[in-house]
């Protein structure tokens, strides 16, 4: 059986819907997302979020919603990351966590992201991707801990970067 993936940002409102009702059938259990969802639906049609688009034969099997930092400058911060479990293992979170990284480049020195303790396979990603955890803080809820990581692209300055980061938490 032959494949067709496809990678492209979010840039129309038809894609912003496709990944709007992608991301709704993605909940994992964190509160109140469905409420994130349609708070990122008017992120994203403003322009304060972008989207990453994975398709394989023409349906959506994954994403990477990213932003920048509300309160940190020249951070850029991970939203949401999913791939479909069939599609786990051809390296789709990857290649969109790199096209993150690449994206307007020029406009931060450090990424900031988190993810659930539990969530061991992210977490290998991120660590493989040069994340390295800086705090381990209840997130979204009292009953689940999660692991906040950040990649510095600063050379010259990142233990000063990677302290400000640590110090919201």
């Amino acid at each position: 059986m032959g494949f067709d993936f496809r990678f492209r940002l979010a840039d129309s409102t038809n894609d912003i819907s496709l990944l709007i009702d992608f991301l709704s059938l993605q909940d994992l259990g964190y509160p109140k997302y469905q409420d994130w969802v349609q708070r990122a639906e008017q992120e994203l049609y403003g322009g304060q979020k972008t989207g990453i688009l994975a398709f394989s034969n023409n349906r959506l099997v994954g994403d990477l919603v990213f932003q920048p930092h509300k309160e940190l400058p020249r951070t850029r911060e991970l939203k949401n990351i999913r791939v479909h479990p069939k599609l786990r293992g051809r390296y789709f979170a990857n290649f969109m966590l790199r096209q993150a990284e690449i994206e307007g480049r020029d406009d931060y020195d450090l990424i900031l992201c988190d993810a659930r303790t539990d969530q061991h396979a992210m977490i290998n990603l991120l660590r493989i991707s040069g994340y390295v955890p800086i705090a381990t803080v209840q997130l979204y809820d009292g009953n689940a801990e999660d692991v906040v990581m950040a990649k510095s692209f600063e050379e010259t300055s990142e233990a000063g970067i990677l302290h400000r980061a640590r110090s919201l938490f």
